[in-house]
């Protein structure tokens, strides 16, 4: 059974480790704007909502 854990966590470790690089490699091919905006803006009908 102490092998079947070994396994799982070792798993677990690539699974997350495959995450980390993928988000890495995803953020740094998107462009960057310049723009001091930023990229969360709301729509107007939403900002009269949110108060």
């Amino acid at each position: 059974m102490d092998e079947g854990r070994k396994k799982v966590w070792i798993c677990l470790l690539v699974i997350v480790l495959a995450a980390v690089v993928i988000g890495i490699l995803y953020y740094l091919s998107t462009p960057s704007a310049q723009s001091s905006e930023g990229f969360l803006i709301m729509a107007p009908e939403v900002a009269d909502h949110a108060g």
